[in-house]
């Protein structure tokens, strides 16, 4: 398995739809639990609830006229002081988590989908630039990366994988690669602003989805498959990296 301690930093579901979506309260059909706050943009056909899970991350559901967004996402609290990142919890229990989520409740919902998209952003830990960039070193086979030699590496493919779940018998997997620093900075009242952290992380985006060109509606006893489908090509990608 490549090198790096990968902690979750985003993750998302997206679901294309054919038709306009009324404003149902779609937060609370995924946890159980009513939103802490709701906006309400009619002209738009915009509904956007938000919650908080854990004092460590941030639930969104972002619902528009033809596509529905559910986002998971860190929030960065006093704490980062302390050394803790922005991430909420090792990627692969958070993604798992995150898709059982869905899972659940995707069967219930009733409006027709043309498409499917499962997006997950990790960071790994690094000492270094350089140690962030031996990780992607080992991360990465379509690129020759050199530690202490490269800065401001954005690296982006699209291997995608066969299927037999889509007519196109292909899904797309496409990822995106780069180093990151991240800095915190804290004042005293009254006082100057001073650097207090400096933390360095490889950083990766998987973003799996079923093919752009797909314009029929999928089969609603297929969404949950396919679905599924995407979330073992995030962990299968997770697992051996870049490499097709």
């Amino acid at each position: 398995m490549p090198r790096g301690q990968w902690g979750a930093n985003q993750l998302q579901a997206v679901l294309f739809l054919k038709k306009a979506l009324p404003p149902i309260d779609i937060y609370s059909a995924l946890t159980g639990n009513p939103p802490d706050t709701q906006e309400d943009r009619p002209k738009e056909g915009v509904r956007m609830q938000v919650g908080s899970p854990s004092n460590d991350r941030l639930l969104q559901v972002i619902s528009g006229p033809v596509r529905l967004d559910i986002v998971e996402s860190c929030v960065i609290g006093a704490d980062v002081l302390s050394g803790a990142g922005p991430t909420f919890g090792d990627f692969n229990s958070e993604i798992e988590k995150f898709v059982t989520m869905i899972s659940q409740w995707l069967p219930q919902f009733s409006f027709p989908v043309l498409r499917l998209a499962l997006v997950a952003k990790a960071l790994a830990p690094a000492d270094t630039p350089e140690d962030a960039y031996e990780i992607l070193k080992d991360n990465l086979s379509s690129v020759q990366v050199r530690p202490g030699q490269m800065r401001d590496l954005l690296f982006r493919v699209n291997w995608r994988a066969s299927t037999e779940s889509m007519p196109e018998r292909y899904l797309n997997r496409l990822t995106t690669w780069t180093a990151l620093r991240f800095g915190a900075r804290a004042s005293i009242p009254g006082g100057p602003e001073f650097a207090a952290v400096e933390m360095h992380y490889a950083q990766r985006e998987i973003d799996v989805s079923t093919p752009i060109e797909h314009a029929e509606e999928l089969p609603h006893e297929a969404l949950l498959p396919i679905f599924e489908e995407l979330f073992h090509l995030v962990i299968q990608t997770a697992e051996v990296g870049e490499r097709a």
